[in-house]
């Protein structure tokens, strides 16, 4: 069986739209969903359980908003799934997606999560997997890096494969894991309040020797964005408060100042986003992080 596990935070239309879609795509296979709504305002909270109403789902309620990580952990744990789906409230399936994901998974233990292909709400391809945040990365630039090392760094943009491959982090916003490898990493860190969790619970699942891959042979869409805050400052500010985090609990002190520095340097040449330099420059620890602000 697979638990969808869908958090929802004032995107009560999104969310109704992506239950919808699984309701009718996935016919072929036992499913249950988790609903878990993040403290959204009582009239989305209100819209919502009234579209569900009749539907067997799951639904849990947290007082306060504990972000992505956090919030889907509380689905993971009363989700009674031998995979574990966790989808972004602006995702909607196109197809049966998920038969195919969770075949793939069973023929290939060594996988640890996967994800399908991602489009757009236009039907256009979009990348469904990163490079990791590094200084090469920093310095050079996702394209260069991808045409020097097209191996290491497979191109993400204008590419549709045609197999499955592994990546460094799949997107997070369509992620499928084998319950007990998900549990065995002790899933989603929960002092990330938001953005970066792809990135880190790859690479714990990489530490165990699983891989992330994409699979393009089956296909979702995606609206972007349209889940997460209209703040653009704040949710940008909250980007590099993450990213700084996930990089120092991965390398060391001496890698980690010299990232933290790099991205200073770059960021002065951006005068419209020099509001985060302060985030960088005095190493500003998660709790100062939106998820003391909503």
């Amino acid at each position: 069986m697979v638990s969808f596990i869908i958090l929802n935070y004032n995107t009560a239309e999104l969310t109704l739209r992506c239950i919808g879609s699984i309701q009718k795509h996935i016919q072929n296979a036992p499913y249950e969903l988790v609903v878990v709504d993040n403290a959204s305002r009582t009239e989305d909270r209100k819209k919502l359980k009234e579209g569900i109403t009749g539907t067997d789902i799951k639904w849990v309620q947290s007082k306060m908003n504990v972000g992505f990580g956090a919030g889907n952990m509380l689905g993971a744990n009363v989700a009674e799934g031998d995979f574990l789906c966790f989808l972004n409230s602006d995702i909607y399936f196109t197809e049966d997606c998920v038969s195919i994901l969770c075949q793939y998974l069973q023929e290939h233990p060594e996988v640890g999560c996967i994800t399908p292909q991602q489009y757009n709400g236009e039907n256009k391809l979009v990348p469904s997997f990163n490079h990791a945040p590094g200084l090469r990365h920093e310095l050079l630039g996702k394209k260069l890096l991808e045409r020097m090392c097209p191996t290491k760094y497979p191109k993400r943009k204008h590419t549709l494969y045609t197999t499955p491959f592994a990546a460094t982090q799949i997107n997070g916003c369509f992620m499928l894991f084998p319950t007990d490898k998900f549990w065995a990493i002790g899933g989603f860190d929960i002092n990330i309040f938001l953005y970066y969790e792809e990135y880190d619970v790859c690479t714990r699942l990489a530490q165990k020797g699983w891989s992330s891959v994409v699979h393009p042979g089956c296909r979702f869409s995606h609206l972007h964005e349209q889940s997460t805050s209209k703040n653009r400052s704040a949710t940008v500010r909250e980007l590099y408060l993450s990213k700084m985090y996930c990089y120092r609990k991965y390398h060391n002190w001496l890698s980690a100042t010299i990232y933290q520095w790099v991205n200073v340097i770059k960021l002065l040449g951006k005068p419209k986003k020099w509001y985060i330099l302060p985030v960088i420059i005095r190493g500003e620890a998660l709790s100062q992080s939106l998820r003391h602000r909503t």
